[in-house]
């Protein structure tokens, strides 16, 4: 056979550039090898950079010096609780043991920070689950320090910026629906904005970011100090494997087809396949869906490219999807848009969601993945419909869907059929083709239910995550329980939708993707959403999805000195 010479060689050579990617570049450096970082898209991040950023890790250094009162048992037994029969022991005991390590190392010395917040986890009333100090928040970034780096760094979701390119955090979120509410939350309005204006005369959007915006810009920052190598629009095309392991792989740089040698290995992160619908069809049939909120180039090349030297998936999980749901606008060309959940109304009091019954199917202060999660066993897959139930004076307060808060009037979003109004509750429902008399007693039901601040049927405002993050302080008895009242009424429909997958690779508790032998493929990692997550296709906190790529990123890079170690 004759040997095709090598275009470049590195020592680790990772494919992707979101939360994964960057972490393994980062944790590679920091022990002297050789980083190259190949992203198919002109921009880095992926699905994380236009993501909370918020990593869901027990035990931290943050978490400890807080006072977190938790421990490695507390958060095993949380997490037998929640991934069930799922549970895989050797993923989840690499997780809790390398999980404070990785997030220790990889601030230490680099411009990536995250703080501490008082999140409780997403089921805490569970045995092992905790109020506070598994979760963690990516500290704000001026982008100016990345200079024309900046322009790398795959913006927010436009629809979520402010002025076509201001990005906002929950606390800014705040002071701009109230800014009058004190001297000090309008200077820093005042602040935000000039800070945007004197921006956009350098760059194409603000540079005072934040979520996972600043945690992909710190990354990238800290790779850039480090001396790493990432090369934008250079797409996998295949691996290289020479009969006893994976040695590179070819991509395409510039429309050149380049010969990588990885001396010590390849990690895929590439992201998972949210937007390719075969794979959709082939590893979720029971889950079928069409739209996703996550990075539009992410189609499984890396799994796929695994597949074809025989890499297995790992089929040993819940579903298919990290769930959310999603509304859609249909432009005037017939493109369908899919509409992220809104964070401002999410949960909130006034707001219920029903199916074609006109009843409800689910806790709406759930979590996103909850949600969903319910639709399916509603009947999503059998051809029920979902919808999120309001009154006008919701709305004005905090908006639905892609309508933002204070709108003066609904009825552009009713001629574009974005959502559907009417003067009473049995006429909305006609107009959705839902039971008129199920969802009036629907609501009357709820507003019963705000009155007295007790949910009989699926016991809203008692999960701590749901009262204490989502529920309105001001409403009471009940701050997840208020009443649909005002007229019109508004309906919008949702769908089931994906902020990423969580199928992919099957892999060890190191990070090896395991190949048709039932035995690890040399040279092969992988992580982040290319994996099936060691949270099995459950939800158990915020920050679940870039924590485990974080810490399975290192663990892959652990691994990878180890094995040099012992040449």
């Amino acid at each position: 056979m004759t040997e095709h010479p090598w275009d470049v060689e590195t020592d680790v050579l990772i494919l992707g550039s979101g939360a994964a990617g960057l972490s393994a570049g980062i944790f590679a450096r920091k022990r002297g090898l050789k980083v190259l970082i190949c992203e198919k898209s002109a921009v880095v991040g992926g699905t994380t950079a236009t993501s909370g950023g918020f990593i869901w890790v027990p035990n931290t250094d943050q978490a400890r010096a807080a006072g977190a009162k938790d421990s490695v048992e507390k958060a095993r037994i949380y997490l037998k609780n929640e991934l069930g029969n799922h549970y895989r022991a050797d993923l989840v005991d690499t997780f809790l043991e390398a999980g404070p390590k990785a997030v220790a190392e990889i601030q230490d010395g680099t411009d990536v920070a995250w703080d501490y917040v008082t999140w409780p986890d997403y089921h805490a009333e569970t045995d092992g689950g905790v109020v506070e100090g598994r979760t963690l928040e990516p500290r704000r970034f001026d982008g100016r320090r990345l200079g024309a780096d900046f322009e790398l760094v795959r913006p927010p979701i436009r629809r979520l910026m402010l002025l076509g390119g201001m990005s906002i955090d929950k606390r800014k979120v705040d002071d701009f629906l109230n800014p009058f509410r004190s001297a000090r939350g309008f200077g820093r309005v005042v602040a935000t904005l000039a800070r945007f204006a004197a921006d956009r005369l350098r760059y194409s959007r603000g540079t005072d970011i934040g979520a996972g915006n600043a945690l992909i810009a710190r990354m990238l920052l800290s790779l850039r100090k480090m001396g790493a190598e990432i090369r934008v629009k250079t797409p996998l095309v295949e691996l290289i494997h020479d009969g006893t392991g994976v040695t590179g792989a070819v991509v395409d740089h510039d429309g050149t087809l380049t010969r990588i040698r990885a001396r010590r290995g390849v990690v895929l992160a590439t992201g998972g396949f949210p937007h390719n619908a075969k794979m959709r069809e082939e590893l979720g049939p029971d889950h079928p869906h069409h739209h996703s909120v996550g990075w539009q180039d992410n189609v499984g090349e890396g799994i796929n490219a695994a597949r074809r030297i025989g890499a297995l998936i790992d089929h040993e999980v819940a579903g298919p999807g990290l769930w959310q749901p999603s509304s859609l606008l249909t432009h005037p060309d017939g493109r369908e848009e899919t509409i992220l959940y809104g964070y401002l109304e999410r949960g909130k009091p006034g707001l219920i969601a029903v199916d074609r019954s006109g009843r409800r199917f689910v806790n709406e202060s759930s979590t996103y993945h909850d949600i969903v999660a319910a639709m399916f066993r509603a009947g999503a897959a059998k051809g029920n419909r979902f919808y999120f139930i309001a009154d006008r004076r919701f709305v004005w307060r905090w908006g639905l869907g892609m309508i933002r808060p204070f709108r003066p009037s609904l009825r552009p979003y009713v001629r574009q059929g974005y959502i559907q109004m009417a003067d009473t509750i049995e006429d909305l429902a006609r107009r959705i083709d839902v039971d008129p008399g199920g969802l009036a007693q629907t609501v009357a039901n709820i507003n019963a239910y705000a009155q007295s601040g007790t949910d009989p049927e699926f016991r809203r405002g008692e999960n701590p995550f749901g009262r204490r993050m989502l529920g309105d302080p001001g409403v009471t008895p009940n701050p997840t329980l208020g009443p649909i009242r005002t007229a019109p009424f508004v309906a919008l429909r949702v769908v089931p939708s994906t902020l990423g997958t969580a199928i992919g690779l099957k892999t060890n508790d190191r990070a090896q993707v395991i190949g048709s032998d039932g035995t690890p493929v040399p040279g092969l990692y992988g992580a982040g959403q290319d994996i099936s997550s060691v949270m099995r296709g459950y939800y158990p906190g915020g920050g679940i999805n870039i924590g485990a790529a974080v810490v399975f990123a290192y663990a892959a890079i652990r691994d990878i000195e180890q094995k040099a170690d012992e040449t």
